[in-house]
């Protein structure tokens, strides 16, 4: 059976991206110019980015286009089990890296100072990052420090995983973190930053990291790709 003028086109789209010419994250041309470029319609087009999208190889979005998805890849993270990002990837046997954003020393507003226990304009010490999974996008957080605690020692960076580094720089052990999961409405800075690194559908966790003593070594706010890292939860009924 001959196969459908879009069918064709959508493979030989999925050709280019098999053969990396466009890599994950990469926004396709728009539905004029493939039309133009591949002498075929509009509609044409569409049907062909729609199939893409039922194969998982493309994610649409409303009012910014088309963007090339990644796949084959997948992240498991029960949410009962407190792990770095870091060490979420490495156990899936992929290759951890950062993308740094910035690093600054500031004073703490009341709404920060309140969530670590702090006087307001007591200074902390914000890190935004992006994590990926060899080379591909999954995790965006802001990280919120007293100074009291890190001090300096985050100013160059930090490689790897978080707890390592707090616990070998500062001395300091993340026993436990309170954990809210909320969604994304891209109304503000962190969210569309998020959104700009991970090109993806996201979820947000916002968490306090606390240690043993109960201190409240820093707070976050984690955004993950929900295209690969699989959140879940086992649930019980209640007698």
């Amino acid at each position: 059976m001959k196969k459908k003028r879009y069918e064709e086109l959508a493979e030989c789209l999925e050709e280019k991206i098999d053969r990396g010419e466009w890599e994950v994250g990469d926004k396709l041309p728009g539905e004029i110019e493939l039309a133009r470029m591949y002498g075929v319609g509009r509609s044409t087009v569409r049907e062909t980015l729609n199939l893409l999208q039922e194969k998982g190889m493309i994610v649409k979005k409303n009012g910014s286009g088309s963007y090339v998805k990644a796949r084959s890849m997948a992240l498991d993270n029960p949410l009962l089990r407190l792990n770095s990002i870091g060490e979420m990837i490495r156990t899936a046997g992929y290759v951890p890296s950062s993308i740094w954003y910035r690093l600054r020393h500031l004073p703490a507003d009341e709404e920060m100072a309140a969530r670590l226990d702090l006087e307001p304009g007591e200074r902390v010490v914000v890190m935004m990052r992006g994590r990926e999974a060899d080379r591909i996008p999954v995790a965006f957080s802001c990280n919120v420090f007293p100074e009291k605690y890190v001090g300096d020692h985050f100013d160059a960076g930090v490689e790897g995983r978080l707890f390592s580094a707090l616990s070998e720089k500062c001395g300091i052990e993340i026993h436990r973190a309170e954990t809210r999961i909320l969604g994304v409405n891209l109304k503000n800075r962190w969210d569309r930053l998020a959104e700009r690194f991970l090109q993806s559908s996201m979820v947000v966790l916002n968490q306090l990291h606390c240690d043993a003593e109960g201190r409240k070594i820093f707070y976050s706010i984690d955004y993950l790709n929900t295209d690969i890292i699989d959140l879940s939860l086992t649930r019980e009924v209640s007698e």
